[in-house]
């Protein structure tokens, strides 16, 4: 524990170096003297103890728990799987974990089914979120990373905390994006009057986009986005801050032509295998409607891999 950190609650401390561990679930762990889950200096602590100088913290990972979650069979496209991680090509609309009206038709629910016959998921990011690392919008296609061990997990949340990922994504915006390159630095709250919409705010949490426009077209521009921080709908709300909304946006853009589904892709990740030391690119190849919409704008995307 450096001095930097010294007088951090435990509970607030952890939640920021494990990414998708919410801060209720890690203080589940450090109440939970049975298996005795985090140490500080050996001993047991509250979740409210005040970090001083020189502490050490032991974070033990739990071995997997059973799932009350229902499995259910669902189109599961797997870009790569190991005994570590398994990489899923999200499509459209399909909601990443259960939430408010989605319980059993999510992401989650489809790995539950998948994995009953190739193995388990890590269950550290709660018992609603098993394998689950980061999030993707209901929304958004593309790129997934999900752990199946909770050693896995443990070691990708980090590289998420300290920023050592490269995230792309690739979207068709309202009108001609200038300057063709930048930096969005604007922070994200949920916005008061629609708590479904979030937008940028001076109160709100740190939130950082690069972004490079590729061609514009017809009133269109084709954007490739770097987020550097993963706040929720950030790309979608940084790109309707600047006045250009993504197309096909329910809730950040006026209906300007018939788009089928919102024109936002992950389209790859690069992190570090936890197992091998090896850096890793996966990428996601274009949807059917996400090519379909670029040709209508004008725009000819590559059959390869990205380069």
């Amino acid at each position: 524990m450096t001095e930097r950190e010294a007088g951090r609650r435990l509970d607030v401390f952890l939640a920021s170096k494990l990414e998708g561990v919410s801060r209720s679930l890690i203080q589940k762990h450090i109440e939970d003297a049975e298996r005795a889950v985090v140490r500080v200096n050996s001993r047991l602590q509250k979740a409210h103890y005040k970090l001083r100088e020189g502490d050490v913290i032991a974070v033990r990972v739990p071995p997997p728990k059973e799932t009350k979650l229902v499995p259910r069979e669902m189109p599961l496209s797997i870009l790569y799987e190991d005994e570590e991680i398994i990489v899923v090509n999200k499509g459209p609309g399909v909601p990443v974990h259960p939430g408010a009206g989605h319980g059993n038709d999510t992401i989650v629910n489809a790995l539950l089914h998948y994995s009953g016959a190739t193995g388990s998921l890590s269950d550290i990011g709660g018992e609603n979120r098993p394998g689950i690392i980061h999030r993707l919008d209901k929304d958004t296609a593309g790129v997934l990373l999900v752990a199946k061990t909770n050693v896995a997990h443990a070691h990708l949340s980090l590289q998420f905390h300290d920023r050592t990922t490269e995230k792309l994504y690739e979207a068709i915006v309202k009108g001609r994006l200038v300057p063709a390159e930048g930096v969005i630095d604007g922070p994200i709250a949920r916005c008061p009057y629609n708590r479904k919409k979030f937008s940028v705010a001076v109160y709100g949490r740190e939130a950082v986009t690069a972004y490079r426009v590729v061609d514009s077209k017809n009133d269109t521009s084709y954007v490739r986005f770097f987020p550097k921080t993963g706040r929720t709908h950030q790309i979608r709300v940084h790109a309707a801050h600047l006045g250009h909304p993504i197309l096909g946006d329910p809730l950040y853009s006026r209906k300007t032509r018939e788009v089928r589904y919102l024109a936002l892709l992950a389209r790859s990740i690069t992190v570090v295998h936890p197992k091998t030391g090896e850096r890793m690119t996966f990428t996601a190849p274009y949807p059917h409607y996400f090519r379909e919409l670029a040709m209508e704008c004008g725009y000819t995307l590559p059959d390869a891999a990205l380069k």
